[in-house]
């Protein structure tokens, strides 16, 4: 199966809606600027009025035979109606050099653009960016077998957004543990108006976005864990990732797994998945369109305070002795980045369970806690874009008012 390739690209929080129509502007653009050296498939998005058409022409550096617009053999000229997507086919890069094409667009309505694509050299990989600004993003923390990664997705327009190149979420991936410490993520009706259903694609990163992660450094979760009395517990829910089925699919890669206690992970934890997706999105009817009045930013986690494994034909799996979450949101849409604002003006909240059958009898009312709580339990420090002043007052306390259903 192809999967399509991503970039590290710095992308908006929000997904604002926007009005189809005959007098849509054109637009071309890669899903991916940048791929790994094993990346064999990438695409173009289109946009464009109703009749308007486009004519897409590689040429590559070197010889073009690498980058087609066919699979099974050179093409470097094609053509389709604005709105559809164009694939494009990659030989892995073999050499020590990064090698880029070019692809001409025009657009029969007079628009037009030249976009680049570079291929890495064998054995590169790309950095995580440390620079993001995303305000579910906590501060990155220096550790060896920690492996950063942002997973990327494209958006289908809904009748409440418009879609387009995303993230999907982020990891700290503990590649010792075979488990994330943490899964960062915004929750938006962008995300979770469902197209697609729960895909059921438990797989490996299949490692076409970078970082690398070594697939014996994975989980392997083709299977349950067995008699083990855990299940395959979803870091970011897959219910909150239902506009496409791709979108859906990563939510199923063995770096967003964790060993949960079943009738945790079946009962009172999935309260709190479907609190997430009801206290994220807001929207108030509005000449029959929805509009978006704020984003949930949520960070889920996992800690270790007891040595409990299970076997796993890639190695052990250690189990979370706690699962947490922690979440933060503005009070209205404001267009104003999450730094931009007082500590009146936000609102957030823990929650720290027990990974047990205590933590599966624990209320959400007795599960929630202040930020800070998980902090000082993680040693990890969350929505780091906050003024220091803010987030002190911000992550010290919270108010179930704030939080219907506490």
């Amino acid at each position: 199966m192809w999967l399509f390739a991503a970039c590290m690209l710095i992308l908006f929080a929000g997904c604002d809606g926007k009005d189809e129509g005959t007098d849509r502007e054109s637009r071309a653009m890669l899903v991916a600027e940048t791929v790994n050296y094993s990346t064999t498939t990438n695409s173009i998005t289109t946009e464009g009025a109703r009749g308007v058409t486009f004519r897409a022409v590689i040429s590559a550096e070197e010889d073009a035979a690498w980058c087609s617009f066919a699979l099974t053999e050179p093409l470097t000229e094609t053509g389709g109606e604005a709105g559809s997507p164009v694939f494009i086919y990659l030989q892995k890069n073999g050499t020590d050099e990064d090698r880029t094409a070019r692809i001409d667009m025009t657009f029969s309505d007079g628009y037009a653009v030249r976009l680049e694509m570079t291929q890495r050299s064998a054995g590169s990989t790309i950095v995580y960016d440390y620079e993001r600004s995303w305000a579910e993003q906590p501060v990155l923390r220096e550790d060896a077998d920690f492996i950063y990664k942002t997973y990327y997705t494209t958006l289908a327009t809904t009748e409440y957004a418009t879609g387009g190149y995303r993230r999907n979420y982020s990891i700290c991936y503990d590649r010792a543990k075979h488990v994330s410490r943490w899964v960062a993520y915004p929750v938006h009706y962008c995300y979770t108006t469902p197209s697609f259903e729960r895909t059921n694609d438990w797989a490996f990163d299949p490692n076409d976005q970078l970082p690398e992660i070594p697939r014996e450094d994975q989980q392997y979760i083709l299977k349950g864990y067995g008699s083990y009395g855990y299940d395959r517990g979803h870091m970011l829910a897959s219910a909150t990732r239902y506009n496409t089925r791709a979108t859906n699919a990563m939510t199923f890669y063995a770096t967003n797994m964790m060993p949960q206690s079943s009738r945790f992970n079946q009962g009172i934890w999935a309260t709190l998945e479907g609190k997430e997706r009801d206290w994220g999105p807001e929207r108030e009817k509005t000449g029959g369109k929805y509009l978006n009045y704020d984003t949930l930013y949520v960070v889920t986690g996992t800690e270790f305070l007891t040595d409990k494994t299970i076997d796993n034909r890639n190695g052990p799996i250690a189990v979370p002795s706690h699962c947490w979450k922690v979440m933060l949101r503005q009070r209205g849409n404001e267009n104003r980045p999450i730094s931009d604002f007082s500590a009146d003006e936000l609102k957030a909240v823990g929650f720290l369970f027990t990974n047990d059958s205590d933590g599966a009898a624990t209320s959400l009312r007795e599960a929630a806690c202040t930020v800070e709580e998980i902090e000082k339990l993680t040693g990890f420090t969350f929505f780091r874009n906050l003024d220091p002043d803010v987030a002190r007052e911000v992550k010290g306390s919270y108010d179930p008012g704030d939080w219907p259903g506490l």
